[in-house]
């Protein structure tokens, strides 16, 4: 099998995978909908979980996974075995010490912490003091996941996907068990939902290291911050941390500035941005995942025209499955919410609310992924100082955006905001790789794209016309709602899918292909 369909085949294996995770993350957010509505409960933990996410990303899923991958690649490609699992144990236990310093600090700090997001919070005694108590339940959720995802990033490098895709379902899981066994134990039901992260990120932890046990990783407990493959890691860590910091102040703006909003504001932008994520996470993340130890063999390799070749089919095929879901989202987010939400608590108001912001999430999707896809590419290279740079003027950007349409928008202004500044770190991040890595093929990355838009033009129009003439059931019952969406969806699913054949759209054939190669006889990977 051709690596482009080998990896391209890890990425669908892994998409089914994550599809089954987003499910359950619906499942969860659907019942936090049911439980906690869109008030003071569901304000406070969403607030009170993002603060530990925020330094997740910092230290552990982003800019580690990020470091470590190359670096780890390099080991993997010019040492023996035996100083490979030496160099990983050493980051694991390294990266354990500092994380828990982090917990100790978030535990002390969290008050200031939650002020940082959420400043208008102290308005009302009850919200803050709600959200202080559930960030510092959850804090030490950091110091699991951390090292749930370093474990991750092993098993990617070493070709594994779909075992690691499987622990975000442990998390899901966790947190609906403890929300409905334990939940009524607690005066605010909010406490079963934390519960279940600290279940579910040591579920995550534990999970992965049996595998990697067998692969022939020792967890013998020894730090050795002078070895050169640690330094090398914390060396590309420390620029990545400061520009993931920089981009992570986006989301700690906007629930700055949606704690002065209305209540249910934060809510509102939570619910929507999950919805995003439903559908990116399916295939783009999955892609992202795969294409990370792809690209930093390929450049360990020297192998130019392998990553122009591999990086303009990633940035192809992404556009061939977010833009369609875009417009999709754009024009059935009402419906959506409706199935998706509304029910206990949430009402038909917190639907619409809801809706408004989902639609300017929707038309970001293409750059959320697009980001996912191009950042890798710098480190694959270990340049994270470049992303640097580029999130500073994102930064900037997204914040003056901010002040302009939070007034005439509301919560849904900063959903515009961080859809154009995606937009914006897309365009910058393209620009500056085209120019000082590898020239990619521009032309053919746009024709692709071109015969795109046409195909979701057409499944646009078609789906309005469905619309216009079979209008969502107005009835109380969820399942006809349901029913109707289902089939607005697969006609749509339809439409866009034949008229992308018409168009003889290119990447239909390559992913029917890279499937096919692996099932004919005789045909080994």
């Amino acid at each position: 099998m051709r690596e482009q369909d080998r990896w391209l085949r890890s990425a669908g294996a892994m998409a089914g995978i994550t599809f089954l995770s987003r499910i359950t993350g619906y499942a969860r957010d659907c019942l936090q909908g049911f439980l906690l509505g869109a008030g003071t409960g569901s304000d406070a933990f969403v607030i009170a979980f993002r603060i530990p996410n925020l330094f997740r990303r910092l230290v552990g899923e982003g800019e580690m996974t990020a470091a470590f991958v190359p670096v780890f690649t390099r080991y993997l490609h010019g040492k023996d075995r035996k100083e490979v699992w030496r160099f990983a144990g050493l980051t694991f236990f390294s990266l354990a010490l500092i994380l828990a310093l982090l917990v100790m600090a978030g535990l002390i700090f969290s008050p200031l912490l939650v002020k940082l997001l959420a400043y208008g919070f102290q308005s009302d005694p009850e919200k803050w003091n709600l959200t202080v108590s559930l960030n510092r339940l959850m804090f030490p959720y950091l110091f699991f996941i951390g090292l749930a995802a370093l474990l991750m990033a092993i098993l990617n490098s070493l070709g594994s996907f779909a075992l690691p895709a499987v622990s975000p379902i442990l998390l899901n899981l966790s947190i609906i068990a403890c929300a409905l066994g334990l939940g009524g134990l607690f005066r605010q039901p909010a406490y079963g939902f934390a519960v279940g992260v600290l279940v579910g990120g040591s579920l995550q932890l534990f999970y992965q290291i049996p595998f990697l046990i067998r692969r022939g990783m020792k967890f013998i407990p020894r730090i050795d911050f002078r070895h050169p493959g640690v330094r090398r890691v914390a060396s590309l860590m420390l620029p990545g941390i400061f520009g993931a910091g920089i981009t992570q102040l986006n989301i700690v703006i906007d629930s700055q500035f949606a704690s002065w909003l209305t209540e249910g504001s934060v809510s509102y932008l939570y619910y929507s941005i999950r919805v995003t994520e439903l559908v990116m996470g399916v295939f783009a993340i999955s892609v992202s995942t795969v294409i990370l130890p792809r690209l930093s063999a390929q450049a360990a390799r020297g192998e130019t025209h392998q990553v122009r070749e591999t990086l303009s089919q990633a940035l192809r095929l992404i556009g061939f499955i977010t833009l369609p879901a875009s417009l999709g989202l754009i024009l059935l987010r009402t419906e959506i919410i409706t199935v998706l939400f509304q029910r206990g608590r949430f009402d038909a108001e917190d639907t619409a609310q809801t809706a408004y912001s989902l639609l300017f999430y929707a038309m970001g999707l293409f750059f959320f992924a697009g980001v996912r896809i191009l950042a890798p590419s710098f480190y694959a290279y270990q340049d994270t100082l470049t992303p640097v740079k580029i999130g500073a003027v994102v930064f900037l950007f997204h914040i003056v955006m901010n002040f302009l349409l939070m007034g005439p928008l509301r919560h849904a202004g900063m959903a515009l905001s961080t859809s154009l500044s995606a937009a914006l770190n897309v365009a910058l991040l393209l620009w500056i790789f085209h120019r000082r890595r590898v020239a990619l093929d521009l032309r053919a990355i746009g024709g692709s794209l071109a015969r795109v838009v046409l195909a979701t033009a057409g499944m646009g129009i078609l789906t309005m016309a469905m619309l216009a003439k079979w209008p969502a059931p107005d009835i109380d019952s969820l399942w006809p709602k349901f029913m109707h969406l289902v089939v607005l969806i697969g006609f749509s699913l339809a439409a866009y899918f034949g008229l992308a054949a018409l168009l003889r759209c290119r990447e239909i054939r390559e992913i029917a292909a890279s499937f096919a190669r692996d099932r004919a006889p005789g045909k080994s990977s």
